[in-house]
């Protein structure tokens, strides 16, 4: 009798697991690392692959299948590159220090990135393993500073031969980042996604009618297709094959412009219409200012709901002769309205003659959007006198400690990112940078130290922010690495000579 009490209670479990089974089954969304819904049935957002709700402030999947057509599944990774046949430059640094003890991820109180540099498989980051080893200890978020931009991912001669079929497809190549999507999935860290659309570093082919580097430019409803492919291609290949990983992604890169008459003034937010020596915005040229609106709308599209879009800029705390800050602020409140934007990326360039009163009191503006508050691209950069650490040491400490200040308010400071990884990148061989944490041996620099205590709670100095911060409540925005040529653009500026 107890033989068959067990027997039977067996195939009870047995049952239930099999159902418990086949319910995960039938969760469409489980795949991208999100759980479906247990309870609600309120359409939040709704994108390509499906209807989204929210359960405990959670994103979660609504009903048994994906809207995504089942035979639209994106290629898999591309094989990865063998570390063993790159000569390792970091391998003779003792990373010891560096791989122990403290570590600036584990006392932020927001994502502590790092950026990735190099122009190429053979020179990036992600190829060093002692490199490696110091972000996955250091940091918990990355950047590529070149390798995921347009340029390194639009195949041209894929791109031709789909034209030849009828097809005005671009094809995209995801080899020059799939190491680093490989290392963060493996190790838990997040990336950056970093960028859609630039009016730089975006191959002129592109947009022309045979694909062709000096044809005619396509109509705008060519284009659109062709944009909407590009980033529908872009956030489905890294959605599908590392879930998770990149998070956050700049959709549009500096497309404000406020010097020179590089701009549009009559939108109300100077839409950047060229850059550097004259050199046009292509996007601007087929789309007008409109171009950013409808990168954000495509975007969103595709995103999962998880993934955080961005608006990424640099000067963002500028407001002489003619204030930057506040067109940023205009643009965003534009893509606020349609629920197209969930940060703020402040590019953050800085010049030894640059007050940081006047860039914290630009994240002081920007809190009152409403928005997430991403600090990208941080470079403070040297004097050329003797004091010149000191004074480094001086104005990070005094950015941080406004920062943290600013975070105990409870601003919505989501992620600082240092650009770089070491002084004289080892990658180069004349790399004389010396603005970053680590020295040419990977060795921790005295700025490392400095931030650390202050990320630790132990000021640095007693008010190197100037006034007390004050409460900011949140109010509606409508309330108030560049190539040689690209001098008005700050993104990449420290990778110049890879390009």
């Amino acid at each position: 009798m107890r033989i068959q009490f067990l027997l039977y209670t067996l195939s009870v479990l047995a049952v239930v697991s099999a159902k418990k089974s086949n319910d995960n089954d039938k969760c469409w969304s489980k795949k991208f690392g999100i759980e479906c819904c247990k309870h609600t049935k309120t359409v939040v957002r709704k994108t390509y692959d499906g209807p989204w709700g929210k359960e405990n402030g959670k994103w979660c999947g609504i009903g048994k299948k994906s809207t995504r057509p089942k035979n639209d599944v994106p290629p898999p990774p591309p094989p990865l590159t063998d570390l063993s046949k790159i000569d390792d430059p970091a391998a003779v640094c003792d990373v010891t220090d560096a791989i122990t003890g403290e570590s600036l991820a584990k006392a932020a109180p927001f994502r502590f990135g790092v950026g990735l540099n190099g122009g190429a498989i053979e020179n990036s980051t992600t190829s060093s393993k002692t490199m490696r080893e110091v972000i996955k200890h250091q940091f918990n978020s990355v950047t590529y500073s070149n390798l995921m931009k347009a340029v390194f991912v639009l195949n041209q001669e894929g791109s031709i031969k789909n034209l030849k079929k009828g097809k005005q497809d671009p094809v995209l190549d995801f080899s020059t980042f799939v190491d680093g999507l490989d290392f963060c999935q493996k190790n838990g860290i997040h990336m950056r996604g970093h960028v859609l659309v630039w009016h730089n570093q975006a191959p002129r082919w592109f947009f022309t009618k045979n694909y062709e580097e000096d044809g005619e430019y396509v109509d705008a409803k060519t284009m659109e297709y062709r944009l909407e492919s590009y980033i529908k291609q872009y956030l489905s290949f890294v959605q599908f094959n590392y879930p998770g990983v990149v998070d956050v992604w700049d959709v549009v890169n500096e497309a404000i412009e406020v010097v020179d008459n590089q701009y549009d003034k009559s939108t109300g937010w100077y839409t950047r219409t060229l850059y550097g020596n004259n050199s046009p915005n292509m996007w601007y040229d087929i789309f007008g200012p409109d171009y950013v609106v409808k990168t954000f709308r495509i975007a969103r599209k595709y995103a999962l709901p998880n993934v955080k879009l961005v608006y990424n800029d640099y000067s963002t705390f500028v407001t002489k002769p003619v204030s930057k800050r506040d067109a940023i602020i205009k643009l965003l409140g534009i893509l606020k309205k349609e629920d197209l934007v969930d940060a703020i990326g402040m590019q953050s360039y800085i010049n030894p003659d640059e007050d940081i009163n006047e860039y914290l009191a630009a994240v002081d503006e920007y809190q009152k959007t409403g928005l997430e508050i991403q600090i990208t691209e941080l470079t403070i950069r040297v004097k050329s006198t003797d004091d010149w650490e000191e004074y480094n040491i001086q104005q990070y400490s005094q950015l941080f400690e406004g920062l943290m200040k600013r975070v105990k308010k409870g601003y919505n400071i989501g992620s600082v990112t240092v650009f770089g990884l070491q002084d004289g990148y080892r990658f180069y061989e004349n790399d004389t940078q010396k603005f970053r944490l680590f020295d040419h041996d990977l060795k921790k620099k005295k700025v490392y130290h400095a931030i650390m205590k202050i990320l630790k709670g132990e000021s640095a100095t007693d008010s190197e922010d100037g006034e007390d911060v004050e409460d900011v409540v949140e109010s509606d925005a409508e309330a108030v690495e560049a190539d040689a040529d690209a001098v008005d653009g700050e993104d990449s500026a420290d990778d110049v000579k890879e390009l």
